[in-house]
């Protein structure tokens, strides 16, 4: 473990402070803890989004930051294949990460693969986010026109106590880029964010879609979640920004000048934001108040 050495040039709004930085990693792209356990799990691309190219890994961390395993799940070792892990989700015993157009799961103590869940014939193309319920249903966001100009974008549904069912949960052309996705704390509602045109929208059960927020700052929005109290955060990959949004839809900026903060997520039981930066190579906390 590394303590933060990228907050020189940070902006701070709002006076946060950072906690530990971790920093040696490959392009990661998702960051959260196992609310049960107090450890990290952090998503590492390690080249190209959506290249097949098999050299994914998963880092752990122990409950102090430290480092339990840079590669904890990797990509070529004992029969795994990892391309481009994405987004994360733990359900019970089980890690669930995407891969380009699969969601693998993991036990999350062991690291042992036991379940591929393939959406090929779905029609994915580039998974990206993934969050579950309180039932333990996987939501999933595919930011198909990444990689396809035709391709619909889409959210699935994988009920994983129903042998994994697949099943479409929205396909619409309002979604365009639809990349992090949270449960609302309040609502139970979808909250899907999209990439390039600065928006949150709400999905209801149905596949309705409606506008929750927008704000004229934001720039390609990646990860959010919310905190204990149900304000929400998100962050600007491009922008170098996260945004603190308050139960009134408010929007404050409470920190810029980062390199490309992707899928960020909330310790609700710690008060601190994960923050993995891309392009920086390496994750970083940052205590917040409820």
């Amino acid at each position: 473990m590394k303590f933060l050495v990228l907050a020189i040039g940070v902006f701070f709004v709002v006076s946060p402070s950072f906690g530990f930085e971790v920093a040696d990693l490959e392009t990661p792209e998702s960051f959260i803890v196992d609310p049960e356990s107090g450890e990290y799990y952090i998503s590492n691309i390690n080249g190209s989004p959506a290249n097949r190219d098999n050299n994914g890994f998963i880092t752990k961390l122990h409950r102090d930051g430290s480092l339990a395993a840079r590669k904890f799940i990797t990509g070529g070792a004992y029969g795994v294949e990892l391309n481009a892990p994405k987004g994360l989700a733990i359900v019970g015993n089980i890690l669930y990460v995407t891969d380009i157009d699969r969601v693998r799961g993991f036990d999350k103590g062991t690291g042992k693969l036991v379940h591929i869940v393939n959406l090929v014939l779905a029609r994915a193309k580039f998974l990206n986010d993934l969050v579950a319920d309180v039932h333990g249903n996987l939501y999933v966001s595919d930011t198909a026109i990444f990689v396809d100009a035709n391709a619909p974008p889409a959210i699935f549904k994988i009920e994983t106590a129903n042998k994994h069912k697949v099943t479409v949960y929205s396909r619409d052309s309002m979604l365009a880029y639809p990349n992090g996705l949270m449960i609302h704390p309040k609502t139970n509602m979808l909250l899907v964010n999209t990439w390039g045109e600065g928006r949150i929208l709400e999905v209801s059960e149905s596949g309705k879609i409606q506008l929750f927020v927008s704000h004229e700052s934001w720039k390609d929005l990646d990860g959010f979640d919310y905190d204990s109290a149900g304000n929400l955060y998100i962050s600007s990959f491009t922008g170098g920004s996260i945004f603190r949004i308050e139960q009134d839809r408010s929007v404050k900026e409470i920190v810029s000048g980062l390199t490309t903060p992707a899928d960020i997520s909330v310790d609700r039981v710690r008060n601190e934001l994960l923050i993995p930066l891309f392009n920086g190579h390496a994750v970083t906390t940052l205590s917040i108040t409820p």
